[in-house]
Order: structure tokens, then C-alpha cells, then sequence
């Protein structure tokens, strides 16, 4: 007897595209999940990026804010400078006074520039005694003073131990042969080391017009180098002790003591984290309503 016919369920199959091998469909699927990993590292990528440029803008905004506080820390020492009340009470011997500015905590400094080292008058006397005071004897005195007054005068002969154009020629500076512009060009001359220029750069100036030196809103190290050279002066004994808080911060009583002053305006706008930004200035006031003061320069 023949056996009955054997029936068989059909199996079931991937759907496949004409003319697809198998293997082929395996690389598409590869491709297919690499195709999505690039995507996903693109926009990680793009995210990373945009938060990188938010803390950015962040961090440039407050530097922002940080600089406009300083320069309104300027005009808020100017205008307490030109009050026209009794009992002024902005010190301009250098005394740190603290304040703020739309949530700014600020530090404001105002220094009388009668009462610094007048680097364009000052002589050879005057020069060996800062130089002493900076711990310099013998030739590396000798060269860093004469080089000095080379520097400011007006001929082309050098001093024993100076030094005129052709010496700095071979590092191409250019000698002025006049009198300094600022105190930066202390770096410039021969003998005179970045940490002397650090130290004195604070103390000294060349915009002091012909006004005489005042030795009440001078430093101890300024009235030793303007006066006589001595470390025990009655000046400098008395000025020590103001600076020690044994007397109220020299302030002007009568506001026309003021006129025709050149002052310095230093503040410090105090951020988060550290951040800060800072102002110099430089004000001349001039006791005329219409133009109280003149800006000479600012940084």
C-alpha cells in the first residue's frame, strides 16, 4: 500500500529585497546602528559646545558688570573730591576706602602725586638715595644713577658709569634725552632691574607739574629720597605713624586745598570666585565750575 503524501508547513523567511543576499542585510543593519552612534556623538558634541559657549557669555557678562563698576568706582571718588562741604572725607594719601556699586563691593584709593618721587626732578643726591634704599652700593649703584640722569637730560655725553643712545642701540630703544613720560620707562634704562621698577613704580611719578613735594601724603621712603636722605626725619616719624592708624587719614577740611591738585584714583571691583577688575586714573582738579576736573589719563 503506497504512504499517504507528507505535508509540511512552509518556513518562515525575512522579507528580502530583490536581489539581496543574506550577508548583505547584515551589513546594512551594522550600518544602520553606526549610522546612529555618529548622530548621538554629533549631538553630544553640539550639546558640550553650547554649554561651553553659555559659560562663556556667563563669564563675559560678569566681567562686564566687574568693569563697570570699576569705572564708576573712578567717578564716585571724583565726585567725593569735589564736594564744596567742610570735612572732606576722602583721604588722598593712599588710604584704602571701601565701597560698592550696584552689589559691587569696591576698593578705592586716592594718592596726591605731590606726595610721590618725582622722577623728572629729582637730582643725583636725591637718585643715590632711593638707590641705597633699594640695597644697591658701589658700581651697580654707580651705573643704575648715572644711567638715570643720561636718560632725562638732554645731551648726548655719558656720565662715567651712564649710558646714551649708542649703548641702547644694540637692543634697539630709542633714549629720549628728555623727561619721562611715565614711570614704565624706569624698565627701559640701564641698571634698572623689573623688581626695582615694581617697588618704586607705586611711590613715584612724572605728573607732579611745579607743584613743590608734600611730605603729609607722602610715603616714609618717598620723603626719605625728596628730603634729606635720613630714615628718622621728624617727617618720616610722624607719617609713620598716621600710616599705623595713630591719626585719622589726612583729609582736607577746606575742599580749595584740593585745587589744582593731581590725583591718582585706584579701584579694585571684586567679583566671585576671584574675579576682579581694575581702574587707574589720573585727574587734575581744577577748582572751575565749568570744568572741575580733567581726566589726563585712565587704564
Amino acid at each position: 500500500m503506497p504512504l499517504p503524501p507528507r505535508f509540511y508547513a512552509p518556513r518562515s523567511r525575512a522579507p528580502r529585497c530583490a536581489g539581496q543576499r543574506p550577508d548583505e542585510r547584515g551589513y546594512a543593519m551594522v550600518a544602520a546602528v553606526a549610522g546612529i552612534a555618529v548622530m548621538a556623538i554629533m549631538a553630544m558634541t553640539i550639546a558640550q559646545f553650547t554649554q561651553a559657549k553659555i559659560a562663556t557669555l556667563e563669564a563675559e557678562n560678569s566681567q562686564a558688570r566687574l568693569s563697570a563698576a570699576a569705572d564708576a568706582g573712578v567717578l564716585i571718588a571724583i565726585n567725593g573730591l569735589l564736594r564744596k562741604t567742610a570735612g572732606n572725607t576722602w583721604p588722598i594719601d593712599g588710604t584704602l576706602r571701601r565701597g560698592s556699586f550696584s552689589g559691587v563691593p569696591l576698593d578705592i584709593v586716592v594718592e596726591d602725586e605731590r606726595g610721590k618721587i618725582m622722577l623728572n626732578r629729582i637730582d643725583e643726591e636725591n637718585v643715590n638715595w632711593l638707590l641705597e634704599s633699594m640695597g644697591l652700593s658701589g658700581d651697580q649703584l654707580a651705573i643704575a644713577r648715572d644711567s638715570f640722569l643720561d636718560w632725562i637730560d638732554n645731551d648726548d655725553e655719558p656720565r662715567d658709569f651712564g649710558a646714551e643712545q649708542e649703548w641702547y642701540a644694540a637692543s634697539r630703544r630709542k633714549q629720549p634725552n628728555a623727561g619721562m613720560l611715565s614711570v614704565d620707562e624706569l624698565a627701559e634704562i640701564r641698571g634698572w632691574t623689573p623688581k626695582m621698577v615694581a617697588r618704586i613704580a607705586p611711590i613715584a611719578t612724572v605728573d607732579s607739574g611745579e607743584f613743590p613735594f608734600e611730605a603729609e601724603t607722602a610715603t616714609p621712603l618717598a620723603i626719605k629720597v625728596m628730603t634729606d636722605g635720613e630714615d628718622n626725619s621728624v617727617a618720616i616719624i610722624n607719617r609713620q605713624r598716621e600710616m599705623n592708624g595713630q591719626k585719622v587719614a589726612l583729609e582736607f577740611s577746606d575742599p580749595k586745598r584740593l585745587v589744582n591738585r593731581a590725583l591718582t584714583i585706584k579701584v579694585v571691583a571684586n567679583g566671585s570666585g576671584g574675579a576682579r577688575a581694575t581702574r587707574r586714573a589720573l585727574v587734575f582738579l581744577t577748582g572751575k565750575p565749568a570744568h572741575p576736573y580733567y581726566m589726563l589719563w585712565a587704564l
